[in-house]
């Protein structure tokens, strides 16, 4: 391989990069557009955020229960719940239409002085979704334990080796992250299929230049724009509030190796395209398909295959984006070093470096 050549490629592909001006704009400025976005609807959203609470009960022997949950209480000293004892149900169902309580527990008396519960609110409402857990977290042990039934679970409360996310936005911060380098993926596709439209790769396979060297020099350049991605959505994230407790070296370095393996699912896109067009869309769908698949928007809840090195493996561990994801998240948010994320970060470096393989392979045989 010739590396002079290598970088002449890696020089024109960025000045070309630079030159278009609105792709330039989508590259750099949407993601940073959609971590405004993200901010504006979880920047003031604490992460344990305490809930209005009405209670809603026929029974005086729920009056320990009521006080529990009243004392319930996060690390912080932060209340669960913010209690209020309501006598009429009508009341309770217009306050859980207009929002101003998260949840209604009805607690009734049987017969046979059992207490049963029920909960109600708005099942798309995530206040009720994270209001609800928390309550059943203490009701159900309460009254296993009241009412002489043998404890199912027992939940043992400890530290967390990291600190929580201060805010819904921190939380999200990480995934808008990912987002952004994974459109690396319609960018390097596209740049394939415009030098195609344009006659170049024919013509640079008549000449002395290899596909490692042309391919080589589109992923240097597509790794120097996923840089100054991930340097401008820091930079974007720390100006609306987020509190990094991590390394940016780091998490810069996390941000390049999925680059890397963004690039290499472009080239292997850019492959079966024939025009610009053609790879921009098919590349923004494989593109957003990884953005949820690698939980960068929200969990997604899979099945463990196996686990290897103490690490469990998802269905959904094959591609780089998970791997990088977490750990983004453990680096940005919960200040681990990489000692602590040295396997997630070998893995999207093994994947990573594994999709760049088999780019190259795929461009010799559909390139020749």
């Amino acid at each position: 391989m010739n590396l002079k050549r290598l970088l002449l490629v890696a020089r024109k592909t960025l000045l070309e990069t630079l030159r278009d001006r609105i792709l330039l704009i989508i590259l750099l400025g949407l993601p940073a557009f959609f971590m405004l976005v993200n901010y504006v609807g979880y920047g003031h959203t604490p992460k344990t955020a305490t809930y209005p609470l009405l209670v809603l009960s026929n029974t005086g022997k729920a009056a320990a229960l009521t006080d529990k949950l009243a004392a319930a209480v996060y690390s912080d000293g932060r209340p669960y719940f913010s209690l209020s004892v309501t006598g009429s149900r009508d009341e309770a169902e217009i306050a859980l239409q207009e929002r101003t309580a998260a949840v209604l527990l009805i607690l009734e008396e049987d017969s046979a002085g059992q207490i049963h519960y029920t909960t109600r609110g708005d099942a798309l409402y995530m206040s009720f979704i994270k209001a609800s857990a928390q309550l059943e977290s203490i009701i159900i042990p309460w009254l296993e334990r009241e009412q002489g039934k043998p404890e199912r679970f027992t939940l043992l409360p400890r530290s967390l080796e990291h600190p929580r996310p201060i805010s819904e936005f921190d939380t999200y911060v990480p995934g808008m992250m990912v987002f952004a380098i994974l459109l690396i993926i319609p960018q390097t596709a596209m740049l394939i299929g415009r030098e195609r439209r344009w006659g170049t790769l024919r013509r640079l396979n008549l000449s002395l230049l290899r596909p490692a060297e042309l391919l080589g020099g589109i992923c240097i350049s597509q790794l120097v724009v996923a840089a100054l991605q991930v340097l401008l959505m820091f930079a974007a994230a720390l100006v609306l509030g987020f509190h990094n407790r991590g390394s940016l070296l780091l998490a810069l370095g996390i941000g390049v190796l999925l680059a890397f393996g963004s690039v290499g699912l472009g080239l292997l896109l850019g492959c079966f395209m024939r025009t610009d067009t053609d790879a921009l869309n098919t590349g923004s769908a494989v593109s957003m398909i990884q953005v949820f698949l690698s939980g960068a928007f929200f969990a997604m809840p899979t099945p463990i295959l196996f686990t290897w090195l103490d690490h469990p493996i998802n269905l959904f561990d094959f591609i780089p984006a998970s791997h990088g994801m977490l750990a983004l998240q453990q680096v940005l948010v919960g200040g681990a070093g990489l000692a602590e994320v040295g396997f997630r970060v070998s893995a999207t470096l093994l994947l990573s470096m594994l999709y760049f393989a088999i780019g190259i392979l795929v461009y010799r045989r559909f390139n020749r």
